[in-house]
């Protein structure tokens, strides 16, 4: 019988010579030998042969060894952000003459990536919305990589992971997901034959607003060839972050149930309120893709998007917030509401806003781990000013 997610978290590698409940941080860039023949380990590439941090360190290995069982994965790799992984992921699979198909529904920066600065390694993009994703064969039929997210940033609408990989799969492309919305505990794409999952590990992974990663789950043939791409692009985490990784991954399922639960009770406080014009939340029944939500979530998540009036509307309401704050971020203890026109999708014309579902109005908020009544009531009192 395998272990859940909780024992996955907490337990990872031991320190078998002291015995230390915390495994310790290796703060440290180099490694010394006993024996310069030992180089040979490095150059044979042993998993187990520590040299540099750049290419491995033991207190990073420890979460990624975490973060491979909780996705249901072979192996891992941590980067220094979300972008990091994403970058690095990306570029290990594609050469010049490639085409990516993604979706045109993305994290702001993640779509800026791919529409401004791909094309200067060769690579096209074709972006395409959910139903051509869905038929992803006709539609691109040489792509390389598939990529997408679900939910989606920041609207939380849900793409159907098993829809996508039953197209992708036709023409031999690889699917590569970003899970950050969800996280491990609520979703795991591997389990619907994704190949890649990505994760800001900034977010629900780190949750306390402190430490800045990103991660990569995949087979171990595939993170392979995406560590190779993290020695050489440099895009590598300290030992101290992966420290803050390994201590947040400990209370990991609790807090994202806590905030499942959050979030379900201020989703449904949104919908019954005249201000608000519409909620955007996987557990609701109103919300359009809950049956795609409840085919592939475990939980709903600690993400909701409201949509107000117009752009004064927004900014009244994140400005008048007394427990919640108004920060550009997510998944940490603290609840935080961004506007998405002037933060995560900034730099994006009116068309490509539109195709992503965010208007002035809109209001991402990232549900956090107060008291539920407090944010209830902190919300209430806002929305009597918009």
């Amino acid at each position: 019988m395998g272990k859940g997610k909780s024992t996955h978290a907490i337990h990872g590698h031991k320190d078998d010579e002291f015995r230390s409940v915390s495994y310790p941080i290796f703060q440290t860039t180099s490694f010394g030998v006993d024996r310069t023949d030992e180089y040979q380990r490095f150059i044979s590439d042993d998993e187990d042969f520590y040299i540099y941090t750049r290419y491995r360190n033991p207190s990073i290995r420890n979460v990624e060894s975490k973060l491979s069982r909780l996705e249901n994965g072979e192996d891992a790799i941590v980067f220094s952000s979300g972008m990091a992984a994403i970058t690095s992921s990306i570029l290990t699979f594609v050469r010049s003459g490639d085409i990516i198909a993604a979706s045109n529904r993305l994290y702001g920066m993640t779509y800026r990536f791919l529409r401004d600065y791909i094309s200067n390694f060769g690579v096209q993009v074709r972006f395409l919305n959910e139903h051509e994703l869905y038929e992803v064969d006709v539609r691109v039929p040489d792509a390389k990589i598939v990529y997408f997210e679900t939910p989606v940033n920041p609207t939380t609408d849900c793409i159907s992971l098993k829809n996508v990989v039953a197209s992708t799969k036709k023409i031999n492309a690889i699917t590569m997901v970003d899970n950050t919305f969800a996280s491990p505990i609520n979703q795991n794409p591997i389990d619907f034959g994704v190949d890649v999952v990505l994760h800001s590990a900034t977010k629900y992974i780190g949750g306390h607003s402190d430490v800045m990663a990103g991660a990569v789950v995949s087979s171990k043939e595939k993170i392979t060839n995406i560590h190779n791409s993290l020695k050489a692009f440099g895009g590598c985490i300290n030992p101290i972050d992966a420290y803050l990784l390994d201590r947040s991954l400990k209370t990991l399922k609790v807090r994202v149930d806590n905030h499942n639960r959050n979030a379900m009770k201020l989703a449904e406080f949104f919908e019954n309120h005249k201000r608000v014009k519409k909620v955007y939340y996987p557990g609701l029944k109103s919300f359009e893709k809950s049956e795609i939500a409840s085919s592939q979530m475990k939980g709903c998540g600690g993400m909701i998007c409201i949509e107000l009036e117009n752009l004064r509307a927004a900014k009244t309401f994140c400005d008048n917030l007394q427990v919640a704050l108004n920060a550009t971020s997510l998944g940490s203890a603290e609840t935080l509401v961004s506007i998405p026109v002037l933060t995560s999708h900034i730099k994006m014309s009116e068309t490509e806003l539109s195709q992503a579902g965010v208007t002035e109005g809109t209001v991402r908020v990232s549900v956090g781990l107060e008291d539920v009544e407090d944010l209830i009531q902190d919300f209430e009192r806002v929305l009597d000013l918009v």
